[in-house]
């Protein structure tokens, strides 16, 4: 590349096609010529940046139409340039200690990171060529874009670095092999749990290493299986099997394995993990089941024996109590009836006391051999309108208590899944108490509906009588736990205890809520196999 062809009508400023030679130059004739015309055109028209600077006050004397396009820099801008310009802050020192280091006439001067006009950054690969530039000694300069290429290696270190992190942190060990079954990858984890060093596995096979002497065909006869028709029974699924130690010890791992095509070849990764004290945790409990299930056996026994003890208890206090309160109650009916007439009034007083004590007595029997019974009855579920429940309840209180003003609002079609004989037990129990504790009140209202407490169906009787200081709340369920005395409400504090009885049964839950004078809610649920529609 003569210095003559780039004398005359160059790629300067006034263009790298001009018609016209610059003043004082002579346009040369000829072959000369032609090779000027020539070179301009590869100049200008190559699809790389290019450009030629001086390289003593590193000034561009001339660009390509590619170097604007990609820089975005006009002809004129890039002319008022220095080379300096084209590169960011952080890589002038390294510029200037390039520039300062002799060259060849021809050289690559790798890769650089330039800016554009805009300010975005790119990477360039740099082949420079000096050449004489009219009289001054200068350099041209081709530029290829490689950013992509930068972006994508780095990539690749990156994607590299965070494997070989993986590698070297990860906890279950890492294992990959080629297609002849041969070790490429151990991670530490692999290291520390089969006792082998890195040196020692990779080229080996693994089957040689890991896997137990009666087990390695299998393995081999399914890398072979895999490898010529792609079916495999293990990958992508945990598996439970046994490997081998460097030291000969067997022991189970739980492994995974996975592929992935590269260079035309099929690689497995196994990911394992020694489970041993999983195994042995599994086994412990398993016995610890084995007990506890003895055990379970054994105290279902002793309950059976227990309650069958209770149930001759319950009979026997229903049979040698009944009969002694029997024979007072009845020898002081007796004495009213044979000797009234001589006994005055104080005495016919204690013996109406004793009869009434002796009737409370029966009652409280009553209750509690009905407690026990509920205590010990089994489930019978089935579809029951609560609704239709309470209703037959209701009028059955209002034959009672004629004279009572009792307003009852019942929500229709309340059905639940229940024992029957155990929920009329509840709905009897709640109503009268409403009934029982409204009646200081001329006009008293009742209702029973449902509502919903963290997503499970409730059923509630509520009412606007005496109430109860909530404080007190947790002894309303207690047996023979009364917040009223008896000459107010009587009673003998069993039926809230027998209600709670049941519904625990039922595998559910009771509580209420009230205020003094303001009246009182119940509320219950009847466990995950109830239902409200």
């Amino acid at each position: 590349m003569a210095s003559e062809r780039f004398d005359v009508d160059t790629a300067g400023r006034d263009g790298p096609m001009s018609a016209e030679a610059p003043k004082g130059k002579t346009r040369p004739s000829g072959r000369a010529g032609e090779d000027g015309r020539m070179y301009r055109l590869i100049f200008e028209n190559n699809p790389l940046p290019m450009w030629v600077y001086d390289l003593d006050d590193l000034r561009i004397l001339a660009v390509n139409h590619a170097a604007i396009e990609t820089y975005g820099y006009s002809r004129d801008e890039f002319l008022s340039m220095t080379i300096r310009e084209l590169r960011p802050q952080e890589s002038q020192h390294a510029l200037t200690d390039y520039l300062a280091t002799p060259r060849s006439p021809l050289q690559g001067a790798g890769v650089w990171l330039h800016r554009r006009k805009d300010g975005s950054l790119l990477h360039v690969e740099i082949t420079s060529h000096e050449l004489p530039w009219e009289g001054r000694r200068a350099r041209l300069v081709m530029a290829n874009d490689v950013t992509e290429r930068e972006r994508q290696a780095r990539a690749l270190e990156e994607s590299e670095a965070r494997k070989s992190a993986i590698l070297q942190s990860a906890m279950d060990c890492i294992i990959t092999i080629d297609e002849q079954g041969r070790v490429t990858a151990f991670n530490p984890a692999a290291e520390k749990t089969f006792g082998y060093g890195l040196d020692d596995v990779l080229g080996r096979e693994l089957a040689d290493l890991i896997i137990p002497e009666d087990l390695r065909e299998r393995h081999r006869q399914g890398l072979r299986r895999f490898l010529s028709t792609s079916a495999s029974s293990i990958l992508g699924r945990r598996i439970e099997m046994e490997a081998v130690r460097a030291s000969g010890e067997r022991f189970p791992v739980e492994l995974t394995v996975v592929t992935n095509q590269h260079g035309g070849r099929t690689w497995f990764t196994g990911f394992l993990r020694d489970i041993t004290q999983r195994k042995q945790a599994q086994s412990e409990i398993l016995e610890l089941t084995h007990g506890l299930e003895q055990k379970v056996i054994e105290r279902t026994q002793q309950l059976d024996a227990a309650n069958k003890e209770l149930e001759a208890f319950s009979y026997s206090v229903s049979h040698d109590l009944r009969a002694p309160l029997r024979a007072i109650d009845g020898f002081s009916q007796a004495l009213v009836d044979d000797f009234g007439d001589r006994l005055d009034d104080q005495a016919r007083h204690y013996l109406g006391r004793v009869r009434a004590a002796t009737q409370r007595m029966g009652a409280l029997i009553d209750d509690l051999l009905d407690l026990a019974r509920v205590s010990r009855s089994k489930v019978l579920r089935e579809q029951l309108n609560l609704s239709q429940m309470a209703e037959d309840t209701e009028k059955e209180l209002h034959e009672h208590y004629p004279e009572r003003r009792v307003e009852v609002e019942i929500e229709p079609d309340i059905v639940v899944h229940a024992d029957r004989n155990l929920l009329k037990i509840i709905i009897d129990n709640l109503l009268s108490n409403a009934w029982k504790y409204t009646s200081k009140r001329e006009r008293a209202h009742v209702r029973v509906g449902t509502t919903e407490a963290d997503g499970d169906p409730v059923t509630y009787v509520s009412d606007d009588g005496a109430g109860f200081d909530m404080r007190y709340a947790g002894k309303l369920f207690g047996a023979f736990q009364r917040l009223h005395s008896p000459a107010e409400f009587e009673g003998n504090g069993i039926g809230l205890a027998t209600v709670q009885r049941i519904v625990n049964l039922h595998g559910g839950r009771v509580w209420a809520e009230g205020r003094v004078d303001e009246g009182a809610t119940f509320f219950f649920t009847l466990g995950s196999e109830a239902t409200h529609e």
